[in-house]
């Protein structure tokens, strides 16, 4: 299910936003794994790959989204940093930020992509994400 977001920051809510990060991180420990600690897809319930990829989807829309508004503040704030008003320690700190978030978008599309694929054919009764909150 699609997140549902307020027109203003007052009407959001936990019942109208979704957290795509939060579910994919509470679902993650359920996916059983190898000896060696890789995922093994073919062993996990059909329902928790679909909502793995729904999660890892949504985690992928929203930090590209931020990515993009991220660089335009950043381009707008380049000449503050110059001038000392913003200071380059928060600017590193934003860039680093960006490096570990890039490597949240690489882990999000590979498991989702595993996850679909084990699921490809799979038609299943399950819940709406809202149902287990």
């Amino acid at each position: 299910m699609a997140p549902t977001f307020p027109v203003s920051p007052a009407a959001a809510s936990m019942q109208l936003i979704g957290r795509p990060l939060r579910d994919l991180l509470r679902q993650l420990p359920s996916l059983p794994v190898t000896e060696s600690g890789e995922a093994a897809y073919s062993e996990a319930d059909p329902d928790l790959l679909v909502g793995l990829a729904e999660s890892a989807e949504q985690v992928l829309q929203i930090v590209h989204g931020g990515f993009s508004a991220i660089g335009l503040l950043q381009s707008h704030t380049s000449q503050q940093v110059e001038d000392g008003e913003i200071k380059a320690a928060h600017a590193m700190a934003v860039g680093r930020l960006l490096v570990e978030l890039g490597e949240v978008l690489a882990y999000a599309q590979a498991l989702a992509v595993e996850c679909r694929r084990y699921t490809a054919d799979y038609v299943g009764n399950r819940r709406e994400a809202n149902d287990d909150r």
